[in-house]
């Protein structure tokens, strides 16, 4: 449906007012490009060091290290609790004493949990000791947080972008200089903490609160528990399901069938990436807008729209590519990981389009009960359909799950969001979700008929693309035109004056 549906056409209008108002509107745009960009070059600069890595250290030792990250995830997600995006969503400015507050009781919880694993570390050997290094680093973490709420909140991203390639740097850096002269892996598990203690100088001149010390008041925090509980849970949600997912993969199947999935993972994201920028950019968005009283319904139609044509183009050429693509890559053995790629395509067009929209008002709004209730279900879904059918039909089965469960999670969370704003979403995903059905295939089977190589590979993705944006622009050529306005929009406003100046009061 297009915006005009709503009730009153004052209501989009005053929408649009609310983002105009304090530069929000040009703030929002320049921050989905600046998240996005910081993404890519993040991973580029990630995947050179890791490759740099690769040569000079063994398998073992990145095992060391990988089960140090996940401990790091693991802290952290109990050291938060949420708590950051809770100030992030409240109206009123958080002042120096709550982010103290927040700061000493995530700092401490962090330094509590950080010590038990080095408590436990002996008892697991070098595996261990790398562990406990590399955990270390949380405490680091936990005080760039009020900096980063405070530049979340002015959608300041490009000081958080700084912030964040920094550390990246840092860490590739310091890695391999003292791998190569002669640390092992213990060079590799310094560079967490380094990384993390350079990010809290980073923070320091980013932020106009600079690095508030820790004071615990729980007083304070008491009031964000509820919705930080929640909030966090989803988190906690998705985790499980990734992992539990990898060890049911494992126990039907094969170790192999897992390496395929995981192959299939690894070329979705970029599309995860870029989602992954717009929810980041909507949270605080929408957040602004509603302590500005503007009705967001018409603005969360518009995002589903084009985040779907924007991300169904990307989708629909990776899908189709998929046949000549992954063996082109990856060699022949893999071949058999192209066959998640058509559904789970699908399936990530349709429910990250609507979540990436619908996620952030629901955040702002603090029905975080929502997400949670679409996430559970989404999981149990994505459990059923793979756990039922990939014994028949082998891998396509995880595809076919993450198709099922993303459909769940756009219904639950669309009429969670349909309730409160009264949006009608469904008019939106109709033609782009339309089109790449019938781009993709098309994609697919010329692919197929070309041959198993990165040219086939190539022209059927480039016909996929081409088609989809043809196909689009005959069903509804309002989304491709708003698309593409609020693409250039995006560049623009990065260059535009003063757009990650934080507002005085915010500090």
């Amino acid at each position: 449906m297009t915006t005009a549906q709503h009730p009153g056409t004052s209501q989009g209008q005053d929408a649009e007012d609310g983002l105009a108002r304090d530069g929000l509107r040009q703030r929002a745009l320049a921050g989905l490009f600046v998240v996005g960009s910081r993404g890519l070059g993040i991973m580029l600069v990630g995947f050179i060091g890791q490759v740099v890595l690769a040569r000079l250290l063994m398998p073992t030792d990145f095992g060391a290290v990988a089960v140090g990250l996940a401990f790091v995830t693991f802290v952290n997600l109990f050291a938060d609790g949420g708590l950051g995006a809770g100030l992030i969503r409240r109206p009123e400015q958080p002042d120096r004493a709550d982010l103290r507050a927040l700061s000493g009781l995530q700092v401490s919880v962090a330094i509590v949990l950080a010590a038990g694993v080095a408590g436990v570390a002996p008892l697991f050997g070098r595996t261990g000791w790398v562990t406990a290094v590399v955990v270390a680093s949380t405490p680091f973490l936990a005080l760039q947080i009020p900096g980063r709420i405070v530049l979340e909140r002015a959608l300041a991203y490009r000081r958080l972008a700084i912030v964040e390639v920094t550390q990246v740097i840092v860490f590739n850096l310091w890695a391999i200089v003292w791998v190569l002269a002669g640390a092992g892996v213990w060079g590799m598990a310094s560079a967490a903490p380094v990384r993390a203690a350079v990010g809290v100088a980073a923070m320091a001149w980013a932020s106009p609160v600079g690095v508030p010390s820790p004071r615990f008041a729980w007083q304070r925090v008491r009031g964000l528990m509820a919705f930080g509980i929640r909030f966090q849970a989803v988190t906690a949600v998705q985790l499980v399901r990734d992992q539990g997912l990898n060890t049911a993969i494992v126990a039907l199947t094969t170790v192999s069938t897992l390496g395929l999935v995981t192959i299939a993972r690894r070329l979705l994201e970029v599309p995860y990436l870029l989602l992954g920028a717009t929810f980041r950019v909507s949270f605080p968005t929408m957040s602004q807008l509603l302590a500005q009283k503007a009705d967001p319904g018409p603005l969360i139609e518009r995002a589903v729209g084009v985040t779907t044509v924007a991300s169904g183009l990307v989708l629909t050429g990776l899908a189709a590519s998929a046949p000549g693509l992954v063996p082109g890559l990856f060699g022949v053995p893999w071949r058999d990981a192209a066959t998640v790629l058509p559904a789970a395509c699908l399936g990530l067009c349709v429910g990250g389009s609507v979540s990436v929209a619908t996620q952030g008002y629901l955040y702002a709004v603090g029905d975080a009960a929502a997400v949670l209730r679409a996430s559970l279900l989404q999981t149990l879904v994505q459990f059923l359909v793979v756990l039922v059918a990939l014994p028949w039909i082998g891998v396509v089965a995880v595809g076919m799950g993450w198709l099922a469960s993303n459909l769940v999670e756009a219904v639950v969370l669309g009429r969670a969001t349909a309730a409160r704003t009264q949006v009608r979403l469904t008019g939106q995903l109709a033609a782009p979700v339309s089109a790449g059905i019938a781009a993709g295939a098309a994609g697919w089977f010329t692919t197929r008929a070309l041959g198993s190589d990165l040219v086939a590979g190539l022209c059927g993705g480039t016909l996929a693309a081409a088609a989809y944006l043809v196909l689009v622009l005959v069903l509804n050529r309002r989304l491709v035109t708003e698309t593409l306005d609020m693409t250039l929009s995006s560049v623009r406003a990065v260059w535009g004056s003063r757009v990650d100046d934080v507002r005085p009061e915010v500090a």
